[in-house]
Parts: C-alpha cells; sequence; structure tokens
C-alpha cells in the first residue's frame, strides 16, 4: 500500500508544481547554455511577453486584461489584448492567481504567503502578508470587496481591507483547498483534497461541509455559474457536474484524457484548459476538442464580451481564441 506521504506527493497542485520548477530555475538547474546570444537575449527580454513566462492565472475588468505568472511577471493590456505592458513586482514572487474586485481593482496571490494589491489599471502593485502559516492556492475576492485565501492545513483566510488584516477560519485539518468561488454575495464554494466540497450560505460567515466529491477526487479547477451547477477538473482528465449544489456527481466524458487545470464560460458554453495546450467544449454533456495552442499546458481561461476567449499557459502562451466553432469538431 503506497505511503500517504508519497501518495499526497504525487497529487501536488499544478502551484506547488510550479513552485518546484521556479525554485529549480533559481538555481540554475535549469539555467540556458552559456553560448546563448546576448544581443538576442536583450532583444528579447525588452518584450513585454517572453516565451519563459509561465503564466498561471489571468481575469479582466471592463477596461484592463491582466496576466501573472513566474518570477513576479504581472502583463496588462488596455486595448483589449492588442499590446502588452510587463512589470515585474518582484523577481522572487511567484504569483499563482489573480483577482478582479467588484471596484475594477485587481489582487495576485503569491506563492510567498503575500498578496499583491493592484488599482485598476494594474498601475502600481502592494505587497501584504498574508497572516497564516499555511501555504495559500487559491484566492477570490466576493461581490462585496471581501478577499479569500484558501490552501493547505484546510486554510480559509478572509480579508475586508484587501489584505491589511485577516481573518482565520482554518478547519485545522490536514487537507489542501485548492479553489475558492463566490457565485453571489452569499453562496461560496470551497474543494480541495479527498473529495473536499465546503459551501457557505451567508457570505462566508460560516462554512458547512457538503457531500464529499466521490472516489477523494483531487481538483485542479472549479467552477460554478450558480449555487447548484458546478463543474469540477482534476487527475486523467476527469471532469464532473453537479446540477444539485454538490449533492451528487456525474462524469463527463472527456475523449483526451489529459487534465484539465481551469474552467471557464464563454458565450454561454463550458471550456476547459489543460495539458498541451488543449481547449475542450462542452457540448451536448461531452467534452470535445476545440482549438489549442501549442504550449505545455493551459491554466486559465478569461471570457472577452464579442471577441473571444483570452488564454493563459506556460511558454509565454497569452493569446485570444476568437474563432472556436459552436459545434468543436
Amino acid at each position: 500500500m503506497i505511503g500517504i506521504d508519497r501518495f499526497r506527493t504525487c497529487l501536488l497542485p499544478f502551484a506547488f508544481a510550479f513552485a518546484l520548477a521556479l525554485a529549480l530555475a533559481h538555481s540554475g538547474l535549469l539555467g540556458c547554455s552559456a553560448s546563448a546570444n546576448l544581443a538576442e537575449l536583450a532583444e528579447t527580454q525588452s518584450q513585454a511577453v517572453l516565451r519563459s513566462d509561465q503564466f498561471q492565472a489571468a481575469v479582466a475588468n471592463p477596461g484592463v486584461l491582466v496576466a501573472v505568472g513566474a518570477n513576479g511577471v504581472v502583463v496588462s493590456s488596455a486595448d483589449g489584448g492588442k499590446s502588452w505592458r510587463r512589470q515585474v513586482v518582484d523577481a522572487g514572487a511567484s504569483l499563482i492567481g489573480v483577482a478582479v474586485c467588484p471596484d475594477g481593482g485587481f489582487v495576485a496571490l503569491d506563492f510567498g504567503r503575500r498578496v499583491w494589491v493592484g488599482d485598476a489599471t494594474a498601475t502600481t502593485w502592494t505587497a501584504r502578508p498574508i497572516s497564516s502559516e499555511a501555504t495559500p492556492l487559491a484566492l477570490a475576492c466576493d461581490p462585496t470587496g471581501q478577499l479569500w485565501v484558501v490552501g493547505s492545513e484546510s486554510a480559509i483566510l478572509s480579508s475586508a481591507d484587501r489584505g491589511a488584516t485577516w481573518r482565520d477560519a482554518s478547519l485545522g485539518q490536514d487537507q489542501m483547498f485548492t479553489t475558492v468561488q463566490f457565485v453571489d454575495e452569499r453562496h461560496g464554494v470551497i474543494t480541495g483534497e479527498f473529495g473536499s466540497f465546503l459551501t457557505t450560505q451567508d457570505g462566508g460567515e460560516s462554512w458547512q461541509d457538503g457531500t464529499p466529491i466521490p472516489n477523494d477526487f483531487y481538483p485542479y479547477g472549479a467552477l460554478f455559474t450558480d449555487a447548484q451547477t458546478g463543474w469540477v477538473s482534476g487527475l486523467a482528465g476527469t471532469i464532473l457536474h453537479t446540477t444539485d449544489g454538490g449533492a451528487s456527481w456525474h462524469k463527463q466524458p472527456n475523449p483526451t484524457g489529459a487534465p484539465m487545470y481551469g474552467l471557464a464560460r464563454h458565450d454561454e458554453h463550458m471550456y476547459a484548459f489543460g495539458a498541451n495546450g488543449l481547449v475542450l467544449a462542452l457540448r451536448d454533456g461531452q467534452w470535445q476538442s476545440a482549438e489549442g495552442r501549442p504550449a505545455p499546458y493551459l491554466r486559465s481561461g478569461v471570457s472577452l464580451a464579442g471577441r473571444g476567449l483570452l488564454v493563459a499557459g506556460g511558454a509565454g502562451t497569452l493569446d485570444i481564441v476568437s474563432s472556436i466553432p459552436a459545434t468543436p469538431k
């Protein structure tokens, strides 16, 4: 029987794998050849988006697109993705999530137990520590403007002042929570390791254990369109769907078998993003390959009304997919 520590190592969330790769890069173990052309390197470094960028999340307010990733990189666009501006908030930061709040401001999650608070133009960013020893794994900003961070040790943290102070509602259990989302001011959902499924109906004042997602499911991504309807994606390309608020879950076929790291809704349809640059579209209860990208992974998708999906991922992938067919081939 496999030991629990080894088993959990095999199921590390995407953020942990990303952080390990980042650490190796900083140590030089993933360094590039000393014979690289320095002139070409300097020219490349002047670009806003680099092939070495590892984007982990993207969001948009009505006027600005933002994507974040390794090495403290934040890129933003005020012209719908036609051009991008590059910032490095801290070269030692590992940015694994980003959210937009009701006032249009941005907040990025740093694997190093910080949040970075940005204004609505994504111009200025301020770091604020997270007052917990838990490893942060996911971030949300609810409809009232509160920040929510979940992570290891069943951490549930909230802040009503953009990270200046924190309220700790952690459960004290040896579980990793990997997603958090609010669908309205009162209803929220947390998912995590071992099929963990929690809900709130009072804006996060209290959280209740729901029926566990079957088979100790480990969610990479989760998306609820209302308090009753949602999807979770995980290992081996498994995608599950609920229409009763998590009381029961039903598997939806994914012919690729590839893990999907993120989910998004666009033009009333669901899309999934995952390994090998795959984009899947849900049609008639089945997931089918749509337009992908030549990337090691896609991690996030943002619906841009009337334009398509902004997809973000590895190898500097930051593209607007505008030709997703109504019925994928």
